[in-house]
């Protein structure tokens, strides 16, 4: 069953009890008071049965009834003191009426005559019933009768009335067309609210069901219309994290695209530098094979070139694992504080020692101790790293000079590494961390680098909340900044 059809249900529902309910309750009630079973006329009578007398009503019946005892007849045609009295009552809004057998003898100005006689309830010489209500003309009555014989044993009946109040007057002529018109109006808020419950939660949600449809067909780009100002507000709060739900996945997807083609490039880049250092490793062994080094010198050579090769495969297999377990977060990193300043100054003198041609200079801002949380041996490559880059690419012209400067800010520590290299042109600056970027379309492998350098510096430094700067001139050199946190 919908949503929708559920509310409805329980509106009506909720209508129809409540009516059974208080209707329940007023039968129960009049059926141990009165031992009758309701009905509306019934109830109407018994409320004006059981209404106590006014003052005035009072007053009016206990005189008329003792004249009517003692001298009857002159209730015929009233005079003198008994006028005057029956004007009073009349001028307090009562009514009176005399009546011999079928005969109205006397009745008050507001009254109508016929209606009287047609309506006239019946004699009752011992007065059982003295209370009911009458219809006059269309207006309703509420009397006090008392029957008697006249002095020529015709009886008679003695009529006090009292009229209703409008409210009454009303709901007894216009009760059923009230109770209609109720229940119209109360079907109409019904279908107001129904209209309301689908304008401002099951159209909402009928929406929601189509951007699923539109999801689970694969169309990401579809967006759910936002939901009207009336919108109850947790319809709003699941079209909003639905939404946001889209434009995760929908950027999800396109990360996973990304991802996609990076593993195809990766695939093709690693076939074509492990191609490369292969079939020169096959040409030279087969050379070998064929007898085409035919003097001690020449086999040396060829084994020298293979053994060349062979430790640059190897140095390429070892960064492109370290490069995947990196992409993969598989490497625990081991953080501690570090002195940047002896850290560096250990890593010259040892990459120093294996090329003394390289002039490197250390400087620091004054006397002051840069400390860094890192961990050491993962910060220690990105440094050989820059610096077996500087080397690769120097300048053929002039000997490689590389300045390294330390300087700090309140939260951070710079290092800047800056060359005399070849430099690299404005337009391969921005794919310099992509890995197995090198610089030159045709991707030669005569500088021994494997295109990871550079890509690996970027992962490490951001596993450390860092970040890594380059900035660089064709033909006058290279700058690279690392950005860490200070301990």
């Amino acid at each position: 069953m919908t949503i929708k059809k559920r509310f409805l249900i329980s509106y009506i529902g909720g209508i129809a009890i409540a009516c059974l309910s208080l209707f329940s309750i007023i039968s129960i009630v009049f059926y141990v008071t009165t031992g009758k079973v309701p009905t509306p006329s019934s109830l109407y009578k018994t409320f004006t049965q059981q209404r106590s007398l006014s003052p005035e009503e009072e007053l009016a019946y206990i005189k008329l009834r003792n004249i009517a005892k003692s001298d009857p007849d002159q209730l015929l045609e009233p005079t003198g003191e008994l006028k005057e009295m029956i004007q009073t009552f009349e001028k307090e809004a009562l009514g009176v009426v005399v009546r011999k057998e079928a005969t109205i003898a006397y009745y008050s100005q507001d009254l109508v005559e016929k209606s009287l006689i047609v309506h006239f309830p019946q004699f009752d010489a011992n007065n059982i019933e003295t209370r009911g209500t009458i219809d006059n003309a269309g207006r309703l009555y509420r009397y006090m009768k008392f029957d008697f014989y006249f002095s020529d044993q015709v009886p008679g009946s003695l009529l006090v009335l009292k009229k209703e109040n409008n409210f009454l007057e009303f709901m007894t002529k216009w009760g059923v067309l009230v109770i209609v018109t109720i229940v119209l109006v109360a079907l109409g808020g019904l279908f107001f609210l129904n209209h309301l419950l689908k304008k401002t939660i099951i159209q909402p949600l009928e929406k929601l069901g189509v951007g699923m449809s539109e999801i689970s067909n694969g169309y990401l780009e579809t967006s759910v219309d936002r939901p009207v100002k009336q919108t109850a507000m947790e319809v709003k709060q699941l079209t909003d994290d639905f939404e946001k739900m889209r434009e995760a996945l929908l950027h999800s997807t396109e990360e996973q695209g990304k991802l996609e083609n990076n593993r195809k490039e990766l695939v093709a880049s690693i076939s074509h530098d492990l191609k490369t250092p292969i079939t020169s490793i096959i040409g030279y062994v087969e050379g070998l094979l064929d007898g085409v080094a035919d003097s001690p010198e020449k086999r040396d050579k060829y084994l020298q070139t293979i053994h060349t090769k062979a430790l640059s495969l190897n140095d390429l297999i070892e960064e492109l694992f370290l490069y995947s377990k990196l992409d993969a977060a598989a490497i625990p990193f081991h953080f501690e504080r570090i002195n940047l300043n002896e850290f560096l100054k250990h890593i010259i003198e040892e990459f120093q020692l294996q090329e003394t041609q390289v002039s490197i200079q250390l400087s620091t801002q004054g006397t002051m101790v840069s400390n860094v949380l890192a961990d050491r041996m993962q910060l220690n490559r990105v440094f050989i790293n820059l610096l077996q880059n500087s080397l690769k690419f120097k300048a053929h012209n002039r000997p490689l000079s590389i300045q390294i400067a330390i300087s700090e800010t309140s939260e951070r520590v710079e290092v800047r590494v800056s060359d005399n290299g070849q430099g690299i042109s404005a337009e391969q600056l921005p794919f310099v961390f992509d890995h197995f970027y090198r610089g030159e379309e045709a991707r030669p492998t005569n500088t021994g680098g494997s295109g990871l350098g550079l890509a690996i510096v970027k992962q490490i430094i951001d596993m450390h909340k860092g970040q890594v700067l380059i900035e660089s001139e064709l033909h006058q050199g290279t700058t690279v900044t690392i950005l860490l946190k200070k301990a």
